[in-house]
Formats: C-alpha cells, structure tokens, sequence
C-alpha cells in the first residue's frame, strides 16, 4: 500500500519516528496478544512493520536500538518500577525514557490493558466490535518524550455479558473486560471463577459427584448438605488452581421464591430480617474453612430476589463479595432518580450492603430478556447508574445482555459503552456523549444524527413510564388507545430516522450495520400494529436470518440451537412467534 493510503501518515515517540522501533515484551501469553495487536494496530495505522520478540530473544540492548518495552523486564528503570507499585487491581503506566517506550502494568493483563489504551489514546483505534475496528485518520501522531502516565481502574471485575465479548475474549481484552460470564478472558489471568461456575451454584455443589443436580434451594443448616458444599468447592479450587474466586450462590428462582422453610433455617432468618440470614451464616462459614487454605480465594453469593434485602447483624468474611442483583428495577429512569418509585427499594437497599461488605458486586441486566430484537431504550442512563454504583463503593460489576445471538437493536453500541464505563466510571457525561457519538458516526456512517436522535427521542418515550427487562414491546413504546393516533405517528417518524440513516450510508458495512439493527424498529412496528403486513413480515424475518440472529427472545436451551421459529406462513406476526 502506499503512504497515502494509511490513515496515519506519520508517527513519532518523543522525536524519534516509528520505523526505528521494535517491540520487545514479557514472554507471557497475555502480553505476546499485546506485542501482537499492537504491531498489527501500527501497521495498519501508518505502514510500519515492526519487529517484535520476547525479551529473551532480544537479548543485551543496543544504544543504537529503540523499544517499546511491555510487560515487567530487566530493562524497567526505576521509574518504571516506582509507577508499577503505585497501581491498583489491573492497572497500568505508560513512561517514556531513554529512546524506550515502558508500558507496563501492575500484574501482566494491566501491560496489555496499558497497550490497548495506548492505540485508543494515541493512535486512534476503535476497538467496537470483534470484526470492526477503525483507526481514525491524522496528519501525525505524537507520543510525548517525557510521557509517564498511570491508571488503576476503579472496578476491580469488569464484566460485559454481550454475545460478541462472551464469544471473543481476545476482543473483549482490547476493551479491558476482564472476566465474561466468569470465564477467562485472556491467559492467564482475568476475575474468572473456579470450575467456571458463576451463580446459581448450589444446585450442583450440594449433590456427590454423578447424582442428579437439585433444583430447589438446599437447606442450609443441614451438616450433610454443609459437608457436601465444601468438599465441592475445594474440588473445583483444586482442578482451577490460580482462580480467583469461587461461587456458593443460591439456585435461580421467580419473583416468589423462597428459601429453606424449615425451623432452624426460618430462626436465621427471622434473626435478620431477612432470608439472607441462613444464606450469609452459610457463605460465611465456607469462606472462614477455605481461608485457611485458600487465602486468596474469594467466595462469590448472590443478593438476589428474596434474599437481596441486607441483614440486621451479620457481616460478610473479609474473602466473601456480595453479588447484589437489580432485576426488579427500572430501566428508562436512572437508579438514583428521586422520582421513581420502582428503583427507590433497590437503592437503600445498595447503601445498606454498601455500609457492611468491602467486597460490593453487583449483577446489572442492559437488554430486554424477553423481546432481544425490541428496542430498550436505557442508552441514556448508563453513565448514572455506573457512576451510582462507583459513588456506593461497588467493587465490580457484571452487565448481563444478550449473550446468546447477535443483536437485531444496539447491541453493540450499548455493549461498547459499558465497557468503556466499567473502566473509566469516572468520566463526565459529556465525554460518555461524546463516545456514543463517535460509535455511531464510525459504525453507521454519515447518517448517525438520524440514529441519534432515535435514541434520544424514544429514550424520552419511554422515560414517560417504568421500563423492565421482561416487558413487551407495546409497553416500551405503546401504542395505546387513549392516543393512538399520536403514538402512531411518533412511530412513523421513528422510521423515518431509519430510512434517513439507510439512505446515507456510503459503503456496504455501513448500510448492513444500519441494517441490522433496524431490525428494532421492524420487529416493533409488526408486533405492536401487524395489521395483515404479510410481505413487510417476510422481509423481517429473512433479514433476522439473512444477519445470523438465532435467538429473539432468552432461553435455556442446548448451545446451537435457536428460538427462531421456522416460518413459512408469513401471516404469523412476531407477537406469536413464541407459540411454537
């Protein structure tokens, strides 16, 4: 390619250009990842291939050499080791000093982590979805000679349950995401769980090994059943050595679940006011056995429907972290909103664990379970609602969205935006705009205005009302009888802003990425007026098919299977397409 053709036409590090550079890095996995997207990144960037080897291989430096060092090495100065104690979880600093650019991080995930931040910062690389990353155009990039930088995230566990981070670790990482549904996302390293087991555990840790799994919840004062689960758990620790955390957490329940009725369990419970009481006692007490050989593990449980509510007395362990889960909530008004009734219980109740647990996690839900391909319009409260969780002392946050098919809304702007949030919880408002923004101007092309303003006006739409995660799209933005009319031509225009973002698309990955999650407003439009629309349905359903969409609603079925119904009578609208 000629130079012309590169988005970067030239790049330095202090007065020094890049050509002159190598890179040498920490013969650990993580890090050859890292030597390895960033020689790609450059590359890409300005036309530059640069050499890249362990420092092993790269034997005695040269003063005639230029490097960029990552990782932890015999050349850090002690600069370099000075910033690199001053980190925290998987952070990372960025030193330039004697013809060498350090980056390097508290633990090697943090230097991986400081080179995807290097790309983003300097070079202008966009990491937004597994196969679609842009490096924006500049005259010249110019990494200062006297950079020392360093950033320790706030979130110790970062974790974006979308599809595409859940199914791309390597991506997920560019992205600093550090754990996906308790899964490594990088190796070594990552906040993953011991045996992979994430929630919901005890279905499985309080049976021997070959019987049946237990569905309902466990009596969690009977010795047999506390024998069972610690035996299990320090199994899964023994075959995962070097996991951080393991999970004893409640099975899944409905709304009206309860735990262990029985006398002793119901004493606990009374005690503390609440069904964490026998849960806590519980988790407590394995959490004391494991710390006398497992230090460094924590045990992971859920506050979760009946026992979400925090105890009278009782404290967690030190090595406990309290997964404090948001399903009931609403999602189209902020957490910390004064005004909404349906999230005033869920936010005392957060102060209330935020007062007595040093280990605060919560599980978050961004999508609509029952209705993937429905638009959710919560764009506009992300940033208030991680920024409530980081003003409440939250350790760490788990945002589950549709991790079972690729999306047919915003799934991969919303999923971006929460891991940039996850990093930083820090930035302003106007910066967290600022990066909407720019995804969508970079992913949908010169119509992204239109698209913005889809997202602001049916954002407004629905903050007229309470949003939840299980509701249908005519409770989203209904389409009610009272105002019908009005509602109709609301909907109309949202179309429009579809038609206006599709009509200026300038090439063949803008136009499908509009496209594709055009298929909201589709799927909105035939569930909530159908109105004998055959052909209009036909078209919906072959360009679900036609994108790969396999799931439009959440199911716990066999991975490879879809909840797609095959349709061959297009008179069936997407209001019926569960009945199967």
């Amino acid at each position: 390619m000629k130079q012309e053709e590169f988005p970067v036409k030239g790049m330095w590090i202090g007065g020094t250009e890049i050509t002159a550079y190598r890179i040498v890095y920490e013969a650990e996995p993580t890090l050859r990842k890292a030597a390895e997207t960033l020689a790609e990144m450059v590359f890409r960037a300005v036309g530059c291939r640069l050499e890249t080897v362990t420092e092993e291989d790269a034997g005695v430096y040269s003063e005639a050499a230029y490097e960029i060092v990552i990782g932890t090495t015999g050349r850090d100065t002690d600069a370099v080791r000075q910033a690199r104690a001053s980190l925290k979880n998987d952070g990372y600093a960025l030193i330039v000093e004697n013809g060498r650019l350090f980056i390097t991080g508290r633990i090697a995930r943090g230097a991986g982590y400081g080179v995807y931040s290097l790309l983003e910062d300097y070079v202008g690389v966009r990491f937004y979805t597994s196969d679609y990353t842009v490096i924006h155009e500049a005259e010249r990039v110019q990494i200062p000679g006297d950079l020392n930088i360093s950033f320790s995230p706030p979130f110790e566990y970062r974790d974006v349950n979308w599809f595409d981070y859940l199914k791309n670790p390597d991506f997920a990482a560019r992205n600093k995401v550090n754990s996906t549904l308790g899964r490594r996302t990088d190796v070594p390293g990552g906040m993953y769980y011991a045996g992979g087991g994430f929630v919901h555990t005890l279905h499985s840790l309080c049976v021997e090994e070959g019987e049946p799994q237990r569905p309902e919840q466990p009596c969690l004062t009977d010795e047999e059943v506390y024998r069972r689960v610690l035996a299990n758990v320090k199994k899964l620790i023994e075959k995962d050595p070097g996991a951080p955390i393991v999970s004893v957490s409640q099975n899944d329940s409905g709304p009206e679940g309860l735990g262990c009725q029985c006398p002793r369990c119901r004493v606990l419970d009374e005690e503390q006011g609440t069904p964490m009481g026998s849960l806590l006692t519980f988790v407590n007490r394995i959490a004391r056995d494991l710390r006398k050989e497992y230090p460094d593990v924590v045990v992971d449980t859920l506050a979760y429907r009946y026992t979400r509510k925090a105890p009278a007395t009782l404290i967690p362990e030190e090595n406990v972290a309290i997964r404090l889960c948001s399903i009931e909530c609403c999602f189209s008004h902020p957490l910390n909103d004064d005004g909404c009734e349906d999230n005033l219980a869920f936010r005392n109740t957060l102060k209330e664990w935020a007062k007595i647990c040093k280990r605060l996690y919560i599980w978050d839900y961004t999508t609509d379970f029952a209705h993937y391909l429905t638009p959710f319009p919560n764009l506009n409260v992300l940033w208030e609602n991680v920024r409530f969780f980081r003003e409440n002392n939250v350790a760490g946050i788990h945002e589950q969205g549709n991790l079972q098919a690729r999306s047919g809304e915003f799934g991969e702007l919303r999923a971006y935006l929460l891991a940039k949030l996850l990093w930083n919880p820090d930035m302003e408002r106007q910066e967290y705009d600022a990066l909407m923004d720019e995804f969508l101007r970079d992913y949908y092309g010169p119509g992204w205005r239109s698209l913005r303003g889809y997202i602001d006006r049916t954002s407004a739409k629905a903050a007229e009302h309470h949003l939840h995660i299980y509701d249908s799209p005519d409770e989203i933005l209904p389409v009610r009888e009272t105002s019908r009319e009005q509602d109709l031509i609301f909907a109309r225009e949202m179309t429009g802003l579809w038609e206006k973002a599709l009509e200026a698309a300038e090439n063949g990955e803008q136009r499908a990425h509009v496209e594709k999650s055009r298929l909201q407003d589709e799927y909105y439009n035939l569930y909530t007026n159908f109105d004998g629309q055959t052909q209009r349905n036909e078209r919906l359903y072959r360009a679900i098919r036609k994108h790969n969409i396999t799931h439009h609603y959440e199911a716990g079925i066999p991975e490879g299977a879809t909840t797609l119904p095959e349709l061959t009578d297009f008179n069936i609208p997407p209001r019926l397409w569960k009945k199967r």
